[in-house]
């Protein structure tokens, strides 16, 4: 296996780059920020919550209610709330900058501030995991990837991500994206893939370790922020064939390769 990746690579890499369309690249652009961020966000969470366990009592853990992130510049502000509705208050908050917590709040009881209408509306957008109906492609729950809306009353989309539950094994399958209307309403959503479908990256070093990884995507013609997502996550390019077309997705770059 590892030497056809290898193959298909060193083809790819050879081929001359072909031409793409303005609204191609248009929909690239946003492909290549949406998984940035959706990674950023995504690491977010789980660094604050590593450092929010060391910091925090069980008893108090065990209030928290949910957490949301929104962006601050380059950084992300990571907050994790106890109460219900209006009466929602931020007990922990951490500023995570290059996914790892720089700074943190933590809130006494009596002294926690009330989370702003935008943070509440954030926290609601985590029930629409359950109003997709769609089930994660391993024994555990979705991990919630929420994007801030552009603007206060703008759409936001809601991710539900397959988390990991073995080392080394990358599951491409069995993520999915909601998108939210100001009021709360479903107004769209949409799979990433068909079926379950885990990658086991080989550990080792130098010809030991993986070139890359390669997958069909039929769904759509160019790859999608699920692909930008997981060749970061992983740490190894993904090359995507959509029809007849290669892409090479290397983190947050992605260049077609063949067609």
């Amino acid at each position: 296996m590892r030497r056809l990746i290898l193959f298909v690579a060193c083809l790819c890499l050879a081929a001359p780059v072909a031409a793409q369309t303005a609204q191609e690249r248009a929909q690239l652009d946003w492909v290549q920020e949406r998984g940035r961020l959706l990674f950023a966000i995504d690491r977010a969470a789980w660094v604050s919550t590593d450092d929010l366990r060391g910091r925090l009592s069980a008893a108090v853990v065990g209030t928290i209610r949910g957490w949301i992130v929104e962006r601050d510049g380059r950084a992300y502000i990571a907050t994790y709330y106890a109460g219900e509705g209006e009466a929602r208050v931020a007990v922990y908050r951490s500023r995570v900058e290059r996914n790892r917590v720089v700074s943190r709040d933590v809130f006494e009881e009596g002294e926690r501030p009330p989370l702003t209408p935008l943070q509440r509306r954030l926290a609601d957008a985590r029930g629409a995991i359950a109003r997709m109906g769609e089930r994660p492609c391993a024994n555990a729950p979705f991990n919630a990837a929420i994007i801030p809306p552009a603007t206060p009353d703008g759409p936001l989309d809601v991710y539900a991500l397959t988390p990991q539950t073995e080392a080394n094994n990358y599951p491409f399958g069995g993520h999915f994206r909601a998108t939210l209307a100001a009021d709360g309403t479903l107004s769209a959503q949409r799979g990433f893939m068909r079926t379950c479908f885990n990658s086991e990256v080989p550990q080792g070093r130098g010809r030991a370790a993986p070139a890359a990884m390669f997958i069909t995507h039929l769904l759509d013609p160019l790859p999608t922020e699920i692909h930008v997502f997981m060749s970061i996550w992983m740490g190894y390019p993904v090359l995507v064939g959509t029809g007849e077309r290669v892409w090479a997705v290397d983190g947050e770059r992605i260049r077609l390769m063949q067609r």
